[in-house]
C-alpha cells in the first residue's frame, strides 16, 4: 500500500510532510524489498499493492465478500492538534479489511 512510499525522516522519526502534503518517496508500484531503520537495527520490508492481496486471494480460490478502506469520521475530523498518525490517515488509507470465503 501506499504507507511505504511516503517519506519518512530516520532523524526526526516521522513521516515528511511539506505544506500540510505527504512527500512520496517511493513509486506505489515498487514491490521490492527494503531496509526500515527500528531503534538501533533494521528490518527488512516490502510494499505490496492492494491488487496483489485481492490476486493473492483470488488465486487461492478465496471470494471476497467484502473490501474496506475508511478512515473514522473522528479521525477526518480532527484538526491541526491531531498527532502525525491522524494527520497521515487523514490524507491516505493506512489500513484496510478484507473479509473472503474459501470456495
Amino acid at each position: 500500500m501506499l504507507n511505504y512510499c511516503v517519506a519518512w525522516s530516520c532523524k526526526e522519526r516521522k513521516d515528511v510532510i511539506e505544506d500540510g502534503k505527504l512527500i512520496l518517496q517511493k513509486s506505489y508500484h515498487d514491490e521490492d524489498y527494503f531496509k526500515m531503520p527500528v531503534d538501533d537495527s533494521e528490518v527488512f520490508l516490502c510494499n505490496r499493492k492492494i491488487s496483489t492481496y485481492i490476486n493473492a486471494l483470488a488465486k487461492a480460490r478465496f471470494m471476497i465478500e467484502q473490501f474496506v478502506e475508511e478512515t473514522d469520521c473522528e479521525t477526518l475530523c480532527a484538526g491541526e492538534e491531531a498527532g502525525p498518525k491522524a494527520q497521515k490517515a487523514k490524507m491516505m488509507t493506512i489500513s484496510f479489511c478484507i473479509k473472503a470465503r474459501k470456495l
